[in-house]
């Protein structure tokens, strides 16, 4: 009768690992969508055809959908060496103007152990996003007017 008892018990917990295992696999599917959905726009970005408007159209897109792990993707994607990537990468940190990016973006350019085309980068993306001393203190000093 003991026996019985704990043979149920082990079916049970069988049944949770598995479901378990179903929603790490969901998990891992998301995490797969989100990876190459940042590698489109980075395909799209370094298109030279395609317009900034179509750009931050796919980019809001992607970011209703995955939210801030959007961001958190092309931060990790930042590493990487084709410098064209790493380009179209930047202009999309930027076209996003997250706010929650400038901290790792100031993390990564004051890392040393990192190359130093990956700390340009990361430079250019908060210049770009006006999150730098520079990009602020050269504004409020001389405002920049647009000549027609």
């Amino acid at each position: 009768m003991g026996k019985k008892g704990t043979r149920l018990f082990q079916k049970e917990t069988n049944s949770f690992e598995s479901s378990r295992n179903i929603v790490e696999l969901e998990v891992l599917e998301s995490r797969r969508h989100l990876r190459q959905k940042v590698n489109e726009l980075i395909r799209l970005g370094t298109n030279p055809s395609a317009s900034t408007e179509e750009i931050q159209r796919h980019l809001s897109l992607s970011l209703t959908r995955f939210g801030s792990q959007l961001s958190s993707q092309l931060l990790r994607s930042l590493n990487r060496d084709d410098p064209q990537e790493r380009q179209s990468i930047v202009w999309l940190l930027i076209l996003l103007n997250d706010t929650q990016t400038i901290a790792p973006l100031r993390h990564i350019l004051l890392d040393k152990r990192l190359p130093r085309s990956i700390r340009l980068s990361a430079s250019l993306a908060l210049a770009g996003m006006g999150a730098t001393a520079e990009t602020n203190e050269n504004y409020r000093r001389n405002p920049l007017y647009a000549i027609s």
